[in-house]
Formats: structure tokens, sequence, C-alpha cells
């Protein structure tokens, strides 16, 4: 048998597999992911209490605090919160706590400054705030040089910084990250990674319009975009590994950042397809790669506000299996 028919046909079989493995991945995604304002299941309530509660810590810890902000997403925390009295759940748990005590942190803010909160007052004066947790919210924070401190220091003092000091990134301190970064662990040690990077004002103001998390910031001074090329992995049962590895190294990059003085932003690119090509166009990267995120860096400032973003204890996350 022709050696080009043998291939051709062991081809053919792998690109069977592949779609057959997409569709299966769909179906499940289908079913577990919250696909509407309600949550999907009693996990899916939680998560989205927490992605609610951070769209509001987010408004919080905003430079140019706009009142009575976040109408939208407090209806819809509103929503949750309901639907989870409904179903009876823990109100021990972290995303409920998280939850009541971002509204308490709204509502302080709101008054401290004498400002009257009817929207908010509509949806949760029913609620009484005066006994939560001040877990969420926003807090004052003032950056500090980690040089010789270890790992813990690194961690427990990272936090995401959408506002910079003025003035160009100092590039030396970045390649000394990127080149920390490089020992990211990867499948069979490809490191299949790639980082574009940009100071180009206009191009940084064309990405983090499409990207269009960032609004109300002013203009970061670099943006850095991870990307895993697809041409390092082998067959199709490695079809979620790009995003793996390009996972690990994402946040190997973005710890090695803070462990040099730099402040970041990783911002996702969960885009459509045509949002994507545009990014693409831009910065002339081509199907190969793999878009994993875009990364906003620069100085930090002396002290600005940053969202608390309490986390889960650890046990919840744990399970022993004997």
């Amino acid at each position: 048998m022709p050696d080009d028919f043998v291939e051709n046909y062991r081809a053919y079989k792998q690109k069977r597999v592949i779609k057959q493995a997409a569709r299966e991945e769909a179906k499940k995604y289908s079913k577990y992911a919250n696909l509407r304002i309600k949550g999907s299941s009693d996990e899916g309530i939680e998560e989205l209490l927490i992605f609610h509660t951070h769209s509001i810590e987010k408004g919080l810890s905003h430079p140019h605090f706009r009142p009575n902000f976040g109408k939208n997403a407090l209806t819809k925390l509103k929503a949750n919160l309901e639907e989870f009295n409904q179903l009876g759940l823990d109100k021990d748990s972290f995303s409920y706590q998280n939850a009541i005590s971002v509204l308490r942190s709204y509502k302080e803010k709101h008054q401290n400054m004498q400002i009257e909160t009817p929207n908010f007052d509509s949806l949760f004066g029913n609620i009484n705030l005066a006994s939560a947790s001040m877990m969420a919210g926003a807090k004052k924070f003032a950056n500090s040089l980690n040089d010789g401190v270890d790992f813990k220091k690194v961690e427990t003092s990272r936090y995401t910084q959408r506002e910079f000091a003025d003035g160009p990134l100092d590039e030396e301190l970045y390649q000394e990250a990127l080149s920390m970064a490089m020992k990211s662990p990867s499948v069979c040690n490809r490191q299949p990674w790639h980082v574009f990077f940009t100071q180009n004002k206009a191009k940084i103001e064309q990405l983090i319009s499409i990207q269009s998390g960032f609004k109300g910031y002013g203009l970061p001074p670099s943006l850095s975009i991870v990307t895993v090329d697809r041409r390092a992995f082998l067959g199709p049962y490695e079809r979620n590994e790009p995003y793996i590895d390009g996972g690990i190294f994402l946040m190997n990059f973005d710890m090695c950042l803070t462990s040099v003085g730099l402040a970041s932003c990783i911002l996702n690119l969960m885009l459509p397809t045509n949002e994507l090509d545009k990014l693409r166009n831009i910065l002339k990267i081509d199907d190969a790669q793999v878009m994993i995120a875009m990364v906003a860096v620069g100085q930090p400032k002396q002290q600005l506000l940053v969202a608390k973003s309490a986390r889960k204890d650890s046990a919840t996350i744990f399970t022993e299996i004997q």
C-alpha cells in the first residue's frame, strides 16, 4: 500500500477523532456552563455570585468613582441571591458571604460620600448588611519592592493593577521577568509559548477597544499578548494542551512581573472569532497561534485602590481520595 495513502488515511482518521471529541466537549460545556442570568446548577449559582461580586469590586476600586454604578451587575446579583435563597443553599458559603460583603462595601462607600442609593435600596433594602464581613470591596494598596523575598511574599503581595505610574516601562525589568518565566513547565518541555509585545499607543488603544474589559482606565504603557503555537502538539488527544501550557506560562509570567516590581493586569481574550481575527490582523499573528490572554504591564503607582478579591478557603477545593 502506498505510503502517501497510509499517511492520508491516518490523518483522515485523526480528523474524525478531533471532530467527535469537539462535539463531546461542546455537549459537556453546554450541560454545565452558565448560559443564562441564573445558574445551571448549585455550583453555577455560586460562581455567578462570585462573578458579579467582582464586577462590583472593580467599580469600587476605580480611580474615577461613579456614584450608583453597576445597575446591571446589581440586578443580576439580586437575581442570583434570590435563586440561592429559594434553593436553600448554605449562607455560610464563601460565595454568599463574599456577595453580602460587597453589598455592604457598596452601601458604605456611598454613605461616606453622603450619596443616596435609590436603585440599590430598592434591590437590597430588606437585607441586613450591618453584620456582613469586610472581606470584599476595595482597599488602599502600597507597592513595595520584592527584592530578596520568598515566594510566599510575592504570591500574597500580587494584586491585579489597572492603573500605572506615569512614564515608560522599565524594559530591563520586563525582560528579566520574561526570562524567569521561561522556567514554566510544559508538556514534554516543548515550551510552545510566544509573547507579542507592544508599546505603540495607537495599537494599544485598538487592542484595548476590541478586548473591551479595560474601560474607564488610562492606556497602559505596554501590552503583552501571550500565545501558544498549535504546531507544538501531536495528534488529536493534545487538543486542550495549548490552553494548559498557555495558562501555566501566563500565571508564571505574571508572578515574575510582580517579583521584579512591575504592575500588571491580565486581560482575557474570550472573544468571538471575528474579534480575535481583528487582533490577529493588528499584531500580524497567524492562525497557528492560540491566543491565550493579554497582559497590561507598567511601572507601579505608589498607592492605588485594588479589588480585595477574597479567596475561598483551600479546604473547600481539596478532596483526599483513600
